[in-house]
């Protein structure tokens, strides 16, 4: 499976340190996207880009089954959050219990 991330340059490395494919910088988001979602499984992106391309994540995610599309807060966000449950559990819709 390839994954894709796009995000800040502190994001990309995490991510790159964590395996992913490709790990851009949303340098220019919307060109980047619309490459990224021609060959990759997953695509991550942080909140702030994914709100530049609003629209063509939501066009993909109502018209195509691939790419799956995840927005993650970024770093300034995740910051501020009490626990990485918490985390989830906004991003899943579930707590996940003790």
């Amino acid at each position: 499976m390839k994954i894709a991330f796009i995000g800040s340059k502190e994001m990309a490395t995490l991510f790159k340190m964590a395996g992913v494919s490709y790990a851009g910088l949303g340098e220019n988001v919307e060109k980047e996207f619309d490459e990224i979602v021609k060959s990759y499984d997953v695509v991550v992106i942080e909140g702030k880009y994914a709100e530049k391309v609003k629209n063509k994540i939501l066009y993909f995610r109502l018209l195509h089954d691939k790419p799956i599309i995840v927005e993650i807060p970024g770093k300034e966000k995740v910051e501020r959050e009490d626990t990485i449950r918490k985390i989830i559990a906004r991003a899943v819709g579930v707590d996940i219990g003790d």
